[in-house]
C-alpha cells in the first residue's frame, strides 16, 4: 500500500485509537514517548499497533519513507520500527537518509519484514550496517518485540531526564559563574579555561584515568589537601591515600575498570603537611573512555563526631555496667538495711504493747498517750519500709505479662480489702463483664488493692464510701476505672500524686506512707500501660489504668487467673 505524503498524521495512544489524545490531561501527554512505525501495509500496522499498545506510549504511523522523514523533522522519537519493502523509498534507503542527519543518527531502528528470502542474511547485514539495533522476521513474538521497544522507550526517558537535569545544572552554573565575574581578571582567565562546574563546585570533583593518574581536578582539591594542581597530577592518586587504605581502594578501582557499578568510598587522604582528611567520594567508571569520574566531599568533621560518639558510647556502656553492679549492690544493701530496721521496730512495738498491757493502769494519761504514739509511729515506719521495698521490687524485677482475667484479679483485691470495706460499710459496684488484659497477675492484684484502698480512705468523715469498678475496651488497650465519692483532687495535683512521698494531706487526717499511688504508676509502666486520674475537689475521683489487650487465644484457652 503506497504512502500518502499529503495525508494527515496518524498517532495512536493507549489502545491505538487515532485522535484520542485530546481527552488526556496535559501531564499524561507530556509523559508519553513517541514511537515511529513506518509501514505501508495496514495489516502489519494493526499487528504492531496491537503489540505496542500495552506500553501506553504514543505510536506515530508513517505510510512511506518520505512521510517518515517529514515526521522526524517535527517530532522526537525513542525508536523507529521500519518495514524493509515499501514503494518509493524502501526501509534501507529511508534509514540511510535518516543516518545522514546528526540529529537522527542515534535513534535506534528495528527493521520489521514479513519476507524471508535466500538473501535474508545479506539484507539483515545491510540493516545492521545502517545502524539498526535489530532485524526481525514475521511472524515475530509479541513479547519479544514489546520488550525490545520498552527498553528503548525507557532509555529515551532516562536520556531526556538527563538532558533536563544537565540543562538545569547549566543554568545553575551560569548563575554562579556570573556571581564570580567581579573577583579578579586572573581568576576570570583561569575560569574560562576550565569547566565551570569543576571550578565553582564546593565539592571535590576530578577525572582520573584507568592508568591511575588524575587528569583534571577542580580547585577544591588544593584547598582541602594543600597540593597544587600539577602536584596532584604528577603522582598516582593512590599515593595520596593513607597507607592503610590503599590496598582496599586499589581492589575496588580494579573492579570499577571492568564496568562495575558506581561505588562510594570513605577513605583517609594525606595532606601536604602529612595530616589526614577523611573524604567521602563516589567513583563512576566509563570504560569506553578509560576514565573514572570522582565526586568527593570533606567528611573529616563528621567522622570526628562519629568517633567521639563511639567513644562516648563505649564510656556509657562501661558506666552502665558499673551502675548495674552498683544497683545490685544497692539492692542487697537496701534489703539488708530494711531487714535490720524492721527488727528493732517490731521490738519497739512489742515492748510498747507489753508496757501498756502490764503497766497501763499504773501510767497516767500522758504516759499512756506516749506509749500509744510509740506503737503508731513504729507501725508507720514499718509500713513505709515495706512500701519502699515494694516500689524497689517493681523497679527491678523481671515482669512477664500474660493474659489475665480481670474479674478474678478484682475479686482477689476486694478480698484483701474486706476488713476495711466492712468497717466503713462501703458500697462497691463491679460492672460485669470486665474485659481481660495482658498483665502480671500479682502486680495487677496489688495495684487494684492500692486503688481500692485509696478510694475507701479519702472520704469525708461520716460519709459512706461508694466505689464503682468497670472496664472499657478500645482497639489497642483496655481502660480499667475505679470511681469513688471521696474528697477529690485539684487538677494541679493530678500528676504530683503519682510521685514517691507526695502527700496532699497530713498523716493524722488520712494515714498512709505516700507511696501507694507511686507503686500504682510504676506497676502500670512496667506492664506496658499508663495511669491517670480525673477529679475535682469535693466531687470524687476516677482513677484509671490503661493496659494492653490480651493476645488472641485458640478455642478452649483461658486467660491466667481462671474464669
Amino acid at each position: 500500500m503506497d504512502g500518502n505524503p499529503t495525508g494527515p498524521q496518524e498517532e495512536r495512544s493507549n489502545g491505538g485509537r487515532a485522535g484520542d489524545t485530546d481527552s488526556l490531561d496535559s501531564q499524561h501527554r507530556e509523559e508519553k514517548i513517541n514511537i515511529l512505525l513506518v509501514d505501508d501495509r495496514a495489516d502489519k500496522v494493526l499487528a504492531v499497533e496491537t503489540v505496542i499498545a500495552e506500553l501506553g506510549q504514543n505510536l506515530v504511523i508513517a505510510r512511506s519513507g518520505e512521510e517518515a522523514l517529514r515526521r522526524l523533522m517535527h517530532q522526537d522519537f525513542a525508536i523507529i520500527l521500519m518495514d524493509v519493502h515499501m514503494p518509493g523509498l524502501d526501509g534501507f534507503e529511508t534509514a540511510a537518509l535518516i543516518r545522514q542527519r546528526k540529529k537522527f543518527e542515534r535513534i535506534p531502528i528495528i527493521f520489521l519484514t514479513a519476507t524471508s528470502t535466500d538473501d535474508t542474511e545479506a539484507l539483515a547485514a545491510r540493516g545492521y550496517c545502517l545502524g539498526a539495533v535489530d532485524y526481525l522476521l514475521a511472524p515475530f513474538l509479541p513479547d519479544v518485540l514489546r520488550t525490545k521497544v520498552s527498553i528503548f522507550v525507557e532509555l529515551f526517558k532516562k536520556t531526556e531526564q538527563i538532558k533536563r537535569q544537565a540543562e538545569r545544572l547549566r543554568e545553575i552554573e551560569a548563575q554562579k559563574f556570573k556571581e564570580q565575574l567581579s573577583e579578579t581578571n586572573d581568576r576570570l582567565e583561569a575560569e574560562t579555561k576550565r569547566n565551570r562546574f569543576f571550578l565553582l563546585s564546593i565539592d571535590l570533583l576530578a577525572i582520573a584515568g584507568f592508568d591511575g593518574y588524575f587528569k583534571q581536578l577542580n580547585p577544591s582539591w588544593e584547598k582541602v589537601l594543600g597540593y597544587r594542581d600539577e602536584e596532584l597530577k604528577a603522582s598516582p592518586f593512590l599515593e595520596f591515600l593513607h597507607p592503610a587504605d590503599r590496598e582496599s581502594v586499589a581492589l575496588k578501582i580494579e573492579r570499577l575498570k571492568t564496568g562495575a557499578d558506581t561505588r562510594y568510598f570513605e577513605t583517609r587522604y594525606l595532606r601536604k603537611d602529612q595530616s589526614c582528611r577523611w573524604l567521602g567520594w563516589t567513583a563512576a567508571p566509563f570504560p569506553e573512555e578509560g576514565l573514572i569520574y570522582v565526586f568527593a566531599r570533606d567528611i573529616t568533621e563528621r567522622r570526628s563526631a562519629e568517633e567521639q560518639i563511639r567513644s562516648l558510647n563505649e564510656q556509657l556502656e562501661k558506666r552502665v555496667v558499673e551502675l548495674t553492679k552498683g544497683n545490685r549492690a544497692m539492692e542487697t544493701f537496701t534489703y539488708s538495711i530494711a531487714h535490720d530496721l524492721r527488727a528493732p521496730l517490731r521490738a519497739m512495738v512489742g515492748f510498747a504493747r507489753a508496757l501498756l498491757e502490764d503497766y497501763g493502769p499504773k501510767l497516767d494519761a500522758p504516759g499512756q498517750e506516749f506509749a500509744n504514739r510509740i506503737v503508731d509511729s513504729a507501725k508507720r515506719m514499718d509500713n513505709l519500709i515495706w512500701d519502699l521495698l515494694s516500689y524497689s521490687r517493681l523497679s527491678r524485677e523481671e515482669i512477664t505479662p500474660v493474659d489475665i482475667n480481670v474479674q478474678v484479679a478484682v475479686d482477689e483485691a476486694l478480698q484483701r480489702c474486706e476488713r476495711e470495706v466492712r468497717e466503713k460499710q462501703a458500697e462497691i459496684r463491679v460492672e460485669t463483664p470486665l474485659a481481660n488484659v495482658r498483665a502480671h497477675k500479682g502486680v495487677l492484684v496489688q495495684m487494684l488493692t492500692d486503688l481500692i484502698s485509696n478510694g475507701l480512705k479519702f472520704v469525708d468523715a461520716g460519709v459512706k464510701p461508694r466505689l464503682r469498678i468497670w472496664t472499657e475496651a478500645s482497639e489497642a488497650c483496655v481502660r480499667l476505672s475505679i470511681q469513688d465519692n471521696g474528697i477529690g483532687i485539684a487538677s494541679e495535683h493530678h500528676e504530683r500524686i503519682f510521685r514517691v512521698f507526695e502527700r496532699l494531706h497530713g498523716a493524722e487526717a488520712y494515714p498512709g506512707t505516700g507511696i501507694g499511688l507511686a507503686n500504682v504508676s510504676k506497676a502500670a509502666e512496667r506492664m506496658g500501660g499508663r495511669v491517670g486520674v480525673e477529679s475535682q475537689p469535693n466531687q470524687g475521683s476516677r482513677f484509671w489504668v490503661e493496659l494492653p489487650k490480651p493476645s488472641v487465644h485458640k478455642h478452649g484457652d483461658n486467660p491466667a487467673g481462671g474464669g
